[in-house]
């Protein structure tokens, strides 16, 4: 019984607290053929680059759709740069993938979860209700 107890105490002792994400806010865009091209003009074929380059649009470029909204996120090049490894989209709204990659338009909503005031995760749905 005291080695169990004692094995107990131990973990107990060793166990760190999990940092949960926590919802830092959101925002609806469109995507459009402007930001389907990088910033020297290529083609992109993926969707999370095409988020990516939305925000930069936005953000670095002044090129917002009537529809954009605003964040206080993607303000810089190091934050937009996460865009690419934490884009998700949600089950349900698949379909707006091969509608952006196919070069038609779409709204969207970005939900952006994060750590610290870090974006960790975005979650992305259909923009439309």
């Amino acid at each position: 019984m005291m080695r169990i107890m004692a094995a107990y105490l131990g973990a107990l002792l060793l166990a760190t607290p999990a940092t949960a994400q926590e919802l830092m806010g959101e925002y609806f865009t469109s995507l459009r053929t402007e930001d389907m091209r990088n910033s020297s003009g290529q083609p992109l074929n993926d969707f999370c680059a095409i988020v990516q380059q939305d925000r930069a649009n936005y953000h670095k470029f002044g090129l917002r759709h009537d529809t954009d909204q605003g964040d206080p996120f993607f303000t810089t090049p190091e934050m937009r740069a996460r865009i690419t490894g934490s884009c998700r989209i949600m089950p349900g709204s698949e379909y707006v993938v091969e509608r952006v990659l196919s070069g038609k338009p779409n709204y969207i909503w970005v939900r952006v979860f994060g750590i610290n005031g870090l974006p960790t995760e975005l979650l992305i749905s259909e923009g439309a209700g």
